[in-house]
C-alpha cells in the first residue's frame, strides 16, 4: 500500500472523528417513557432505517475495480441517510432530540 492510498483511508476517518468530537452530545427523550422503552425503541428505528439506507442506495453490481472507486461515496451517503431516517422514525414516535448536560467539575 503506497502512502497515497493510506492517506485516503486514513483522511476521511479521522475529519469525521474531529467533527464528531466538536459535536454537543445530544439524546432522545420523550416525557413519561423509561429509558429502557427508549433504547428499545432506537434499535428498531435504527434497524429500519438501516434496510431502507441500503435500498436506497445499494452497492453496484460492477466489477471489482470500479467498484472500489464509488465505495467511500456510498458509504457516506448511506451513513446520512440512515442518521435522517432514523431521526424521523424517533421523531414520529414522539421523541425529541435534546442536548446531554455538560456536568461541571
Amino acid at each position: 500500500m503506497d502512502h497515497i492510498t493510506a492517506m485516503r483511508k486514513v483522511v476521511p476517518v479521522a475529519l469525521m472523528l474531529t467533527v464528531a468530537g466538536c459535536a454537543t452530545p445530544e439524546r432522545w427523550e420523550k416525557s413519561g417513557v423509561s429509558a429502557e422503552l427508549t433504547a428499545t425503541d432506537a434499535v428498531e428505528c435504527r434497524r429500519a432505517a438501516s434496510q431502507e439506507a441500503f435500498l436506497y442506495i445499494p452497492s453496484p453490481p460492477a466489477p471489482w475495480p470500479y467498484r472500489r472507486l464509488n465505495w467511500q461515496y456510498e458509504q457516506t451517503e448511506r451513513f446520512y441517510a440512515e442518521n435522517r431516517l432514523v431521526a424521523f422514525c424517533m421523531r414520529s414516535k414522539g421523541y425529541e432530540l435534546v442536548p446531554i448536560p455538560r456536568v461541571q467539575s
